[in-house]
């Protein structure tokens, strides 16, 4: 090497380490504090990040300017005083030995949105998506989009960026989450943050703190998963997949002699009857491995050369899907439990007539088949209008049995990892002010309500401690309507997990929102958000607006008597008065001693229910709206509707 190359190249290492070193000590900020961000009014303002240890930091906005030093581990924090409600946007700068200009600052009121599915559901997803979408111009609604993470350990930062509510973002904004925000700014005009941070299938657990499920053995416990093997969703993601891999049963394909199950012609009279959805493990079938599902369709002549859709519902592990012989989709799900199968039939398959449609579920690991909770009917379709409905019986032929495969260790779903989207998506956000939080979740819970009964309430005063703020309001919705209707009184389902709901009401700062009336008994999404976002805005407008005069709730149980054979049931927020949409009061039942419900009668008087039947001369109990889709019409003067409820819950 020459001496001008060893200049030139001494110049360009000499270059490399002083970057190197300038990015290792500029100021950084959390991701929550960019572009377009809002800040919460009349309270302190926690603005933090990292630099270079003993780096002075400055930060200016609104007037102020405050200071501070980057610690040892290059961490610092300052804090502004409250801000005044801003009419314009701001600019916050922060300088060390760089400077950064966060733009379009507002100062308004913050609030986090999380949950599961119907938190995550999008405008785009919800009724009259395109006028909603059409008409989504608030520039002063922002909503910021937390990535999807999970970690071991609370984060300190987060990923996700600010967005303007406009035509061409609202899309991608929680549906309830946008409808409560735009109701809160259509009234009072205040600047309106969301934080967005749900994850769809997701239970309560895997957002609840590490701390609070160690301190109650009864809660969901983390096993089985070192620190490191969930440090973020995708190391979780390999590690699930490696351990799967590790110990299920293999599929080696379809046997060549058995490619002829899927032909019309087929003799099946040796195959057996399957009642379709349903698992192979509940239907005589303990094994892993492939089996057949085979069953004959007829297609009226009008449907004929047209392509159509098939819908299977979740599928355990990975599934083949033949029509008359030819494959029209697979699906090898990864280890991702039950997923939707869901696939285009070519209209050169679709004749009039007898149609043959063959089905190859290969079960590597634990329950397989078809999901046997999966609600909606399996179904063939041509149009919105035109459906041939598939549930029912089926036949079915083992092609490969094997031992049924065993892991060595509980390994959760990556929706319920304990404490895993609490520590990557809401831990980073702790120090940002809100003015409170909004929930949907308990589909994911809905089978253990009892734990839910202590998991709910402790979740929420743990995200209280962590933001410093014992009092701030946290508002839910209650499960909707879902499953179809049952003729008779039934056992409840998920209205144990509605009660489990409305016990969390004993919790002081929080609001339910009642949506029994809006759900639908095929999707466990109903489209309908925007009663959602309304009903939860109420709970705001009284509590954190001052507006007193609005009715939050519709009637929540509060007594009862009896009254010879009858039974009085007393509410509180009867609102202008108990009523009975339709007319006439539904959904409620009653029993004596021995608790066999039977529908009963039921009249309202004054701010009360009186209930009976004239075949129970001696009632004890009553239920209302106990079921999984009940039907029900009580509400009050404020078209709210009465929260489901049971008297013999003791």
């Amino acid at each position: 090497m020459s001496g001008q190359q060893r200049t030139v190249f001494c110049g360009i290492v000499i270059i490399a380490v002083s970057v190197c070193c300038r990015v290792y000590a500029d100021v950084r900020l959390p991701a929550v504090f960019s572009d377009n961000m809002v800040l919460q009014k009349e309270a302190p303002v926690t603005v933090r990040g990292w630099a270079e240890p003993s780096e002075k930091v400055t930060v200016e906005f609104a007037g102020q300017r405050k200071e501070a030093a980057a610690d040892k581990a290059g961490r610092w924090s300052l804090v502004l005083a409250p801000l005044r409600q801003s009419a314009e946007a701001g600019e916050m700068r922060v300088t060390g030995k760089n400077a950064i200009v966060i733009r379009n600052v507002l100062v308004g009121d913050v609030w986090l949105a999380s949950g599961q599915s119907n938190m995550a559901m999008p405008v785009s997803q919800a009724e009259n998506a395109a006028k909603e979408i059409g008409a989504a111009s608030y520039p002063n609604i922002r909503f910021f989009m937390v990535e999807r993470d999970m970690c071991s350990t609370p984060k300190e930062d987060g990923a996700g960026k600010w967005m303007i509510c406009s035509s061409n973002t609202v899309g991608s904004f929680s549906a309830a989450a946008y409808f409560f925000a735009r109701e809160l700014q259509a009234k009072f005009h205040v600047p309106t943050g969301v934080i967005n941070s749900s994850v769809g299938a997701s239970s309560c657990q895997a957002w609840t703190p590490a701390e609070v499920l160690k301190a109650d053995p009864k809660l969901p416990q983390l096993a089985a998963l070192a620190p490191e093997n969930y440090c973020d969703w995708k190391t979780y993601e390999s590690f699930r997949k490696a351990t799967y891999e590790k110990y299920s049963c293999k599929d080696p394909g379809v046997r060549a002699e058995c490619i002829a199950w899927a032909q019309p012609g087929l003799d099946v009279s040796g195959w057996k009857d399957f009642k379709v959805p349903g698992n192979i493990e509940a239907q005589g079938m303990n094994v892993d491995g492939a089996v057949w599902f085979r069953r004959e369709v007829d297609i009226p002549a009008n449907w004929a050369g047209h392509n159509l859709s098939i819908s299977l519902g979740p599928i355990s592990d990975n599934d083949i899907t033949y029509m008359n012989g030819e494959k029209v989709g697979a699906t090898d799900n990864n280890w991702r439990e039950w997923v939707f199968r869901s696939y285009t039939i070519p209209g050169k398959l679709v004749k009039e007539g007898k149609n043959v449609i063959a089905v190859r579920i290969f079960n590597r690991i634990g329950n397989g088949g078809f999901c046997p909770a999966y609600p909606a009917p399996l179904k063939l379709r041509k149009d919105d209008t035109s459906e041939i409905i598939l549930s029912g019986v089926w036949k079915s032929k083992v092609e490969m049995s094997a031992e049924p495969a065993r892991l060595p260790f509980v390994l959760p779903s990556q929706y319920s990892v304990p404490a895993a989207f609490f520590n990557a998506m809401i831990a980073p956000y702790s120090k940002f002010p809100l003015r409170g939080f909004i929930w949907y979740q308990g589909e994911g819970n809905a089978g253990a309500a009892q734990q839910h009964d202590v998991l709910f309430p402790a979740m929420i005063e743990s995200w209280r401690k962590w933001w410093g703020n014992p009092t701030l309001p946290f508002y839910f919705v209650q499960l909707a309507s879902f499953r179809a209707r049952e003729a008779q009184p039934s056992e409840g389902g998920w209205a144990r997990m509605r009660e489990s709901q409305m016990k969390t009401l004993a919790l002081h700062d929080t609001g339910m929102a009642v949506a029994i009336d809006i759900g639908a008994a095929l999707e466990i999404h109903p489209k309908n958000k925007q009663d959602v976002g309304k009903r939860l805005a109420r709970w705001a407008m009284r509590d954190c607006y001052g507006d007193k005069d609005i009715e939050v709730s519709g009637p929540l149980y509060t007594a009862h008597m009896i009254e010879g054979d009858k039974i009085r049931i007393r509410f509180k927020h009867s609102g202008g008065g108990l009523k009975a949409k339709g007319g006439t009061l539904k959904g409620f039942a009653i029993a004596a001693a021995d608790k066999k419900f039977v529908w009963a009668q039921a009249a309202i008087e004054d701010e009360s229910v009186v209930v009976w039947s004239e075949g129970i001369k001696s009632p004890l109990h009553v239920r209302y709206a106990w079921a999984d889709n009940p039907e029900c019409t009580l509400c009050n003067g404020a078209g709210l509707p009465a929260s489901p409820f049971r008297t013999d819950a003791n």
